[in-house]
């Protein structure tokens, strides 16, 4: 496969996943901010600065706790033009993505991606506060969920859907350690670890495998460690490691690239630590080192298999 074709599925696949989690953290707290701002201002100016956090945005020194925020909010993560991780520019990339391998996608896939490149491309933030932005957040997060199904469903299963795979559970994986990064347990407990989970898709499968009352902490297990969650941290990783040795060829638990070396030791690192170990420096410090992880795995895989980038970095 063409590197630039290996390329485009790979960031079709993380753009597809990023605009899902934006939308979807969006969704989760507009509403709960909405209610605070009157009754708790200190805590809606904590509760945007994390999403905003979570989104991948770097929020102003002061965030006005009242209905600006929401807009303010609204607007950076959803229709700012000019950061690549706000819906708007992660559907147009991904549609840009499928644009320049169109001839490879099957015709439900890109059908589904520009039929919501067309509905973001007529929404501005004003009409979807005045409408309510549940309606804009669960249509973006419901298409883009059908995007990766049909995929799974009708793309033959060969090196640019394994690229594809490797690009949605790399960012999946890097969402979820921003989420875990932005919320702070130990403020509010439990409040904090149930608005982790809704944030994660995670609260009715953490119900159905608690076997007992649970705690604040075994919300960050579960989004953390769990091997049969498909958003834990655990389960991302291990398969983007599968899908990684698919497209190498090389037999799993070995390596022959800095990619799946590195993958080798984050699969290690989830396999065998405990909460307890997640707990002691605390969970922020850990979601850091695993984003940041994450982020040194991207550029191997960028200079393993795109070397047109690596090119390109080096002569800049």
């Amino acid at each position: 496969m063409l590197s630039r074709v290996a390329e485009s599925f790979f960031w079709l696949g993380r753009n597809i996943e990023r605009a899902e989690a934006v939308a979807r953290i969006l969704d989760v707290n507009y509403s709960r901010a909405m209610e605070l701002s009157a009754r708790r201002p200190a805590r809606a100016e904590r509760l945007w600065r994390s999403v905003m956090e979570c989104a991948g945005f770097r929020p102003n020194a002061s965030i006005p706790a009242d209905g600006r925020a929401a807009i303010e909010c609204l607007s950076h993560c959803a229709f700012d033009q000019k950061n690549p991780s706000s819906i708007m520019s992660t559907v147009r990339i991904a549609r840009s993505n499928a644009l320049g391998i169109r001839s490879e996608l099957t015709m439900e896939v890109w059908e589904t991606i520009n039929v919501l490149y067309l509905y973001v491309e007529r929404q501005n933030v004003r009409g979807v506060a005045r409408e309510g932005p549940s309606k804009f957040m669960r249509r973006v997060r419901d298409w883009m969920q059908a995007v990766g199904g049909i995929a799974d469903s009708t793309m033959t299963h060969g090196d640019g859907w394994n690229f594809l795979q490797a690009g949605r559970f790399l960012e999946r994986a890097y969402m979820t350690a921003r989420v875990l990064e932005a919320v702070d347990i130990s403020l509010e407990g439990w409040r904090e670890s149930q608005r982790l989970l809704e944030m994660c898709c995670a609260s009715v499968p953490f119900v159905q495998a608690s076997h007992r009352s649970p705690e604040a902490y075994d919300a960050v297990e579960f989004i953390a460690l769990s091997p049969d969650f498909p958003r834990s941290l655990r389960f991302c990783v291990r398969e983007l490691d599968t899908a990684m040795h698919r497209i190498s060829g090389n037999p799993e638990g070995t390596y022959g690239s800095p990619a799946e070396r590195r993958l080798g030791r984050l699969r290690a690192l989830f396999d065998f630590t405990s909460i307890d170990e997640i707990a002691l420096p605390g969970v922020r410090v850990f979601a850091s080192n695993v984003r940041r992880e994450l982020e040194l795995l991207s550029h191997d895989i960028e200079h393993s298999y795109f070397p047109r980038l690596a090119a390109a970095a080096v002569g800049a």
